[in-house]
């Protein structure tokens, strides 16, 4: 049995009329009507059980294009708990999928984020964008679940003071190095929260999302955790080795490209430079190199044609198509 897991940062959806960003005039009929219609062939391209989506303003235009897409039916799980038009952007989740608990969205950052160090503290708190917890049921002959943490990390954009003097490179460059520290003590805060949910378990877990980062940039690596190294733990202490693993995500980009010896994927352009923002990270549960894993992530697909460079081509992006590619992940569920 082969189950589809999706990421989808649909840029701003919100419903009709209504204004988003104070500076953004909202979406007439007929511009939400051509970007409800963009994302919902997107999802069919997409063609995944479960989707996780980023800047979701109003819950009801998330469920109007999944209805389009006819992907998703009145049966299905369609959320986005708190994106009422007032809140800012949140995230979503879409199920064709049972779920065994229902949806929780997470605001409050774990205890010990801002626990100091050598005169250094991360800011606590809580997350720009709430996470979304579900847990899914993958096989319900097997009773099989697995816990999927919907996420959109602080952004790169420059965090300014309001008095500051546009373009200023000082201030640029404290706005981003403000934007780093908050991502980062977001990173960490799910790390926490993945640390509660997979050590010494068996449940299985799956990150989707924006993560605003690289595969190998410093906040991800936080996400993901450290492998053992070749020499420690010592192959004399096997249990500590495995506890490294039980703590382990790996990422299905690095996972598919290694197994294929390709890699050609973008999810993001932005002044000519291509990066992976975009995430599907798996627990041990779904790693090849597993002996009593419950599954293989055997393909990654990216959904990228409508992005463009602006260093190579005249062609203006709009706000009907996403700025973000998709990403879709294949796994194959061992009997």
């Amino acid at each position: 049995m082969n189950v589809k897991i999706g990421t989808f940062n649909v840029l701003n959806l919100a419903r009709v009329g209504e204004r988003y960003y104070d500076d953004t005039p909202p979406y007439t009929a007929a511009e939400f009507d051509k970007k409800a219609d963009w994302i919902a062939e997107q999802l069919r391209r997409m063609d995944a059980d479960v989707v996780g989506f980023q800047e979701v303003f109003h819950v009801e235009a998330l469920r109007e294009v999944c209805t389009r897409s006819g992907r998703f039916g009145p049966d299905d799980t369609v959320v986005a708990p708190g994106a009422d038009g007032l809140s800012g952007p949140r995230v979503g989740f879409a199920s064709r999928l049972p779920l065994a608990e229902d949806p929780e969205p997470i605001e409050l950052f774990p205890d010990g984020v801002d626990a100091p160090a050598d005169g250094i503290a991360l800011p606590g708190g809580t997350f720009s964008r709430p996470v979304l917890r579900a847990r899914v049921v993958l096989d319900e002959a097997a009773g099989t679940t697995c816990t999927v943490f919907v996420v959109h990390l602080k952004s790169k954009r420059p965090t300014v003071r309001p008095d500051a003097v546009d373009h200023d490179p000082r201030e640029e460059a404290l706005g981003k190095a403000r934007s780093l520290v908050r991502r980062a003590a977001e990173a960490v805060a799910l790390r926490l929260l993945l640390l509660a949910e997979i050590v010494d378990n068996d449940q299985p877990a799956i990150v989707l999302g924006d993560l605003n980062d690289g595969t190998r940039a410093v906040t991800t690596d936080v996400v993901m955790g450290d492998a053992p190294s070749r020499f420690w733990p010592p192959p004399q202490q096997p249990e500590l080795r495995r506890a490294y693993w039980d703590r382990l995500l790996y990422s299905a980009h690095e996972l598919v490209s290694r197994r294929t010896g390709r890699d050609v994927s973008y999810t993001h352009i932005f002044s000519g430079h291509y990066d992976n923002l975009d995430h599907i990270l798996v627990s041990q549960e779904f790693y090849e190199r597993n002996p009593a894993r419950i599954a293989d992530a055997v393909d990654l697909r990216y959904f990228n044609d409508h992005l463009v460079d602006s260093q190579l081509s005249d062609d203006r992006r709009d706000r009907i198509v996403s700025d973000h590619a998709q990403l879709v992940a294949e796994i194959r569920l061992r009997s």
